[in-house]
């Protein structure tokens, strides 16, 4: 079972990385949002902010190396938790047909989180 968690954390640390980097780098072609309007215009105003779609890029990057190299592995995984939570909100309220990434992401965390509870409990006391 503890490979299977080093497994776990580590997909999820590379896809963060990845998809971190790719915000800065642009090397995956343009996202495309189909018929979703509110997706592009939300995506967009993320980008015209000037600032916003780096900060994501950039906590998803740093939270991918850190689970990486399994440092500091539970307040990364807090860090990420605002950002996991609104990828999924944002595909399945205003992209629903390219929600299966953001399902991937809440499924990696969920466990991880569960797995390192005992460093959230006194958080809920």
């Amino acid at each position: 079972m503890k490979l299977v968690n080093i497994i776990i954390r580590i997909v999820l640390g590379v896809l963060l990385l990845f998809f971190g980097l790719n915000k800065f780098l642009n090397f995956m072609p343009p996202f495309d949002f189909g018929d979703s309007i509110g997706a592009e215009k939300l995506f967009n105003a993320y980008i015209e902010s000037g600032y916003m779609l780096q900060l994501i890029g950039a906590v998803e990057a740093i939270v991918g190396l850190l689970l990486i190299i399994n440092k500091a592995v539970p307040a990364a995984l807090l860090a990420f938790l605002p950002i996991a939570v609104n990828i999924l909100l944002f595909h399945g309220i205003l992209d629903p047909a390219n929600i299966a990434p953001g399902v991937l992401v809440s499924l990696l965390m969920t466990y991880l989180i569960y797995k390192n509870w005992g460093h959230y409990k006194h958080l809920f006391k």
